[in-house]
């Protein structure tokens, strides 16, 4: 699939979604247009590639920061303000899919962005990201029509891009002040463990007996069940893509090593094929994936 065709059926998506609900044109708008031109200026980032866990972690945390009585706007989906008036931005940065995909050869680090910069970047093994990947934009969005292997090599958002945005930030990640990697596989174990790494790295305090609270509100049936009963909400992040349909659901099944049972033999040999070639070597998901999926699925 080319950048055109990928463009312009997601337009599609998002302008049917719009037409349903006109309220959601308005957190489009808000989105994808005040995006990164939006003030006040983060001072803590929190950068993933697409599917690596930030709807998870983001509940976590405004959950919990809205507890210690710091409130947050309903109308920002990705920034969260901070106690003392400091903000936290999730961001996908090159990895971004709107309005398509930039090719793995077009990343470019933006060094005058992330200069001074607390960033946090969360990972995930990449073939549990392309299985959610490929179900977020087979069932949800309904941009892709493929199957999964076909998938895992599309240059556009296969294996190769995924490995090369994490490649191009471990290799930057002296750049900003500060640097914490944070894998989904963390909070997997111990969600409020990691949860409260990425607070303190903010520079806010830690309430353990608030953070337990929010992680549990955040627990993957309850943000199943929220979604499911969210038909008329106008994020469009918030409701199913169809309803009625698990595999077009935002939080869907959020397990560690899923991949196992949606590959075939053959696609799942190409793919690590490519991650033994091209896995950033501070990241090492060939064994540590499969240790996690043993140990937490």
């Amino acid at each position: 699939m080319n950048r055109i065709t990928f463009a312009a059926r997601n337009v599609w998506d998002k302008a049917r979604k719009a037409l349903r609900r006109p309220g959601t044109l308005g957190f489009y708008v808000r989105t994808y247009l005040g995006g990164r031109a939006s003030v006040p200026a983060p001072d803590v980032y929190v950068v993933s590639y697409p599917k690596c866990g930030r709807t998870w972690l983001r509940a976590i945390l405004c959950d919990y920061l809205s507890r210690i009585g710091v409130e947050q706007s309903p109308r920002d989906a990705f920034r969260l303000r901070l106690p003392e008036g400091r903000v936290l931005m999730f961001d996908h940065d090159g990895g971004n899919w709107v309005p398509a995909p930039r090719r793995a050869d077009r990343l470019r680090f933006d060094a005058e962005r992330y200069a001074g910069r607390r960033v946090v970047f969360l990972v995930r093994d990449p073939r549990d990201v392309l299985v959610s990947s490929w179900y977020h934009l087979r069932y949800r969005e309904r941009i892709y029509r493929g199957t999964l292997d076909a998938f895992a090599m599309e240059p556009l958002v296969g294996i190769g891009k995924v490995l090369a945005f994490m490649r191009l930030w471990m290799e930057h990640r002296g750049v900003p002040a500060a640097f914490l990697l944070l894998r989904y596989e963390d909070l997997h174990a111990d969600a409020a463990g990691a949860a409260a790494r990425v607070l303190e790295f903010a520079g806010c305090r830690v309430d353990r007996a608030h953070l337990e609270a929010a992680v549990d509100a955040a627990r993957f049936e309850k943000m199943k069940r929220r979604e499911a009963a969210a038909g008329d909400a106008e994020e469009p992040w918030r409701r199913p893509g169809v309803a009625g349909n698990e595999a077009s659901m935002k939080v869907r099944r959020g397990q560690v090593g899923g991949y196992r049972e949606e590959f075939s033999p053959q696609g799942l040999a190409r793919v690590e094929a490519v991650m033994c070639e091209q896995m950033p070597p501070e990241l090492d998901y060939g064994e540590r994936g499969t240790d996690a999926g043993k140990n937490r699925d």
